[in-house]
């Protein structure tokens, strides 16, 4: 772990280490531990894949004393546990939605329905989120389903797409540009202003996909039943 003062009201703390679910889990737990402890100075603190960049108030204490007081939190235990949810994710793989799966099985040489069972056969750490608002950035694949961000990005992908790129894959909270391959599309809704958490999953939270055919992600659409299940 490395400290640094970001920026006048702000610490980053880096972690050299490989990408993985204990490292997810220990972020985690490290991001409750110094909310726990320094909670009267805190503003926000933002979790990514390998870092944790900590905002605090200025009015409430300077740079050199929060900085003093967060190296000092406890990090080799934990205060509670972290709880995290595997959330159930409906997912159409059917090509009229799936606008890339055609592309991509045939570039990687696999059928369409072997990078179906590979992609909804694993369960996915949230390892970030970031990109846009609700953009959650999940891991990892299964290493026959390694591949490089699109050349050309595309200027509109559908919310509630599904796409893979590198050893990860990750679901479009709405309508924007983006450069992941597409191989399928979910009927929820994963970003909502209206409610306290707007997006539903967090880092450490688990991702499970299921298929759904099209007719039943029209029909989920239509009806607007679009809340997401966890266990």
């Amino acid at each position: 772990m490395k400290y640094f003062i970001y920026n006048e009201n702000s610490i980053l703390i880096t972690f050299n280490s490989d990408i993985n679910t204990e490292l997810i889990y220990k972020i985690s737990s490290i991001k409750f531990n110094i909310e726990f402890e320094l909670k009267e100075y805190l503003i926000e603190s933002i979790q990514s894949i390998n870092s944790l960049l900590i905002i605090f108030d200025r009015n409430k204490i300077s740079t050199n004393n929060f900085f003093s007081k967060l190296k000092n939190v406890k990090l080799d235990t934990i205060v509670s546990k972290v709880k995290s949810k595997i959330w159930e994710i409906p997912v159409c793989y059917d090509t009229k939605y799936a606008i890339d799966l055609n592309e991509f099985s045939k570039s990687k040489k696999i059928s369409k329905n072997k990078i179906v069972q590979l992609h909804k056969s694993k369960t996915y750490d949230v390892m970030s989120m970031g990109f846009l608002p609700g953009f959650m950035y999940l891991g990892t694949t299964d290493d026959k389903l390694y591949c490089e961000r699109k050349v050309t990005p595309s200027l509109k992908v559908r919310k509630g797409s599904i796409g893979i790129a590198l050893n990860q894959t990750c679901i479009y909270p709405q309508d924007s540009p983006g450069g992941w391959h597409i191989i399928g599309i979910s009927p929820l809704d994963f970003f909502d202003l209206k409610l306290k958490s707007p997006c539903f999953a967090s880092p450490g939270d688990k991702i499970k996909f299921y298929e759904i055919s099209k007719s039943k992600f029209e029909i989920m659409t239509q009806n607007n039943l679009l809340k997401p299940n966890f266990s």
